[in-house]
């Protein structure tokens, strides 16, 4: 047998596989201002950039180098339940993935921890860094906190091993309840923008982010957003999601908050990642929109999706911060950092 042929059927089979287990149902519902009775959009008619200008700017520019970082050591044995009232303590594990204790509850943000964010275990983008926090070190998960279904986002393996070990409640956007069902992920509740649940006395509310959503070959099928997390704390996770007027209309309605989570990273090219992704400045502004007490920096360092450096969100939100004179929108080189909120960081 050729190369090519074996080429071919790999792609073949692939292809199929894709199509079987990780096509996402469409979604049955009433129309909104962001969901027309088939697919999911932002409510200003926002679109993606030019797929083909963007293929030409890949051709035309290499990625920033980017080299495999250690983490943070924890001396832990595990990280144990955290309950003092009024304070949060948050650890970054990388990218998206935040583990917050609040009120003794244990609440992940899209977790990964496959090696690659990717439908493949041999190709896509692989990750520079390892968790912060290995998975036999995460203490009982009692909510996971998904913003949408891309693979950076979403991975499957690490929540089947969730739900194996703890099988702890998953919220997730419209649409995705179906979809995980199919992985035998049971214990859902689907949101729409600004739909509530209650879990263990804390409230969370399922909040609007600019940006798409898709899993294999289902672009837009399922809906995005953040969550605004209301205990003896508030806390806001924006999600994945580009800049935009939003932020403003959340902390009026659900603020003030003590934490914010805001995405820094994956924005260059502008001319294609500005309808998705924020740049360090749109984040600066963003901590200034919401007002939140203190805010993180999440969605870099850990899997190179776009052209910039490893360190460059990071070192470009330093600048923005110290030009303003604001010191407590924080990031942690090295992942794995941990916080209680309201401590100052020496």
């Amino acid at each position: 047998m050729s190369n090519l042929l074996i080429i071919i059927l790999v792609l073949v089979v692939v292809i199929a596989v894709s199509c079987a287990t990780l096509n996402v149902p469409t979604y049955q519902g009433e129309k909104t201002d962001h969901f027309d009775g088939k697919k999911f959009h932002d409510p200003d008619g926002r679109g993606l950039g030019d797929f083909g200008k963007l293929m030409k700017y890949n051709r035309q520019n290499k990625k920033a180098k980017w080299e495999f970082q250690e983490t943070s050591d924890f001396s832990l044995e595990q990280i144990d339940n955290f309950t003092t009232e009024g304070k949060v303590r948050y650890f970054h594990i990388n990218h998206a993935t935040v583990l917050m204790q609040m009120d003794g509850m244990n609440i992940l943000t899209d977790p990964v921890y496959s090696k690659r964010a990717s439908p493949i275990s041999w190709a896509g983008p692989k990750r520079f860094r390892d968790p912060g926090i290995p998975f036999d070190k995460l203490p009982k998960i009692d909510a996971v906190l998904i913003s949408h279904d891309h693979y950076d986002h979403l991975d499957i393996s690490t929540l089947k091993k969730l739900r194996d070990r703890d099988n702890p409640t998953i919220l997730a956007g419209l649409g995705l309840k179906g979809f995980l069902r199919k992985f035998k992920l049971e214990n859902v509740v689907e949101l729409d923008w600004n739909e509530e649940t209650e879990i263990n006395g804390l409230t969370f509310t399922f909040t609007q982010a600019i940006h798409w959503s898709n899993r294999a070959f289902s672009p837009r099928k399922t809906l995005w957003g953040g969550y605004v997390i209301k205990g003896s704390s508030s806390i806001f996770f924006a999600g994945d999601t580009a800049y935009g007027p939003h932020f403003t209309d959340i902390k009026e309605k659900y603020g003030p908050f003590d934490l914010a989570l805001i995405p820094v990273g994956a924005y260059t090219p502008r001319f294609f990642m500005l309808q998705v992704h924020m740049d360090p400045q749109q984040a600066f502004q963003t901590h200034m929109d919401v007002d939140a007490k203190e805010s993180y920096a999440i969605h870099w360092g850990t899997f190179q999706l776009t052209h910039e450096g490893m360190y460059d969100p990071v070192d470009e939100l330093t600048v923005a911060c110290d030009s303003a004179g604001v010191d407590n929108f924080y990031f942690d080189r090295l992942a794995g950092g941990a916080r209680i909120t309201g401590e100052v960081k020496e």
